[in-house]
């Protein structure tokens, strides 16, 4: 049997040429599964120890957004993060936990995008400004 070089040399390229394209992007998709601290939301520093977001490799993301728990679903396509409405608790909280919880829930409809920088997880609106910052 003989093999037609060219054709071969063409589908081992193509063949590199598609699973480079794709890899970064699952590669960046993995990356968001873990658990992530807030450590700001527009700007403004969250003093709130448990407020945080973990992200599992089954869609499902849940944390604390400083005072309440909260539970969604995700799916993250390239650079795009699409998060469902969220389920949260009803806790009563005062002072920074309040401010911390009041701004998650003002701010996370605005989310569009992700951007991971080493140790850091930015979750960005659609002009690409931060609007979550987080940390590993």
């Amino acid at each position: 049997m003989r093999v037609n070089t060219s054709k071969l040399l063409a589908v081992v390229i193509t063949s590199l040429v598609v699973s480079g394209c794709v890899n970064p992007v699952k590669k960046q998709s993995d990356s968001l599964i873990g658990s992530w601290k807030i450590i700001d939301i527009k700007g403004q520093l969250v003093d709130a120890p448990k407020a945080g977001l973990s992200f599992f490799a089954d869609g499902k993301v849940s944390g604390n957004d400083g005072c309440n728990n909260i539970a969604a679903s995700y799916s993250p396509y390239g650079d795009h993060l699409n998060l469902s409405e969220l389920a949260t608790t009803k806790m009563i909280c005062a002072g920074e936990k309040a401010d911390a919880a009041n701004a998650f829930v003002n701010n996370i409809q605005f989310v569009e995008h992700f951007l991971i920088d080493g140790n850091q997880l930015y979750l960005t609106d659609k002009q690409d400004k931060a609007v979550i910052s987080l940390i590993k």
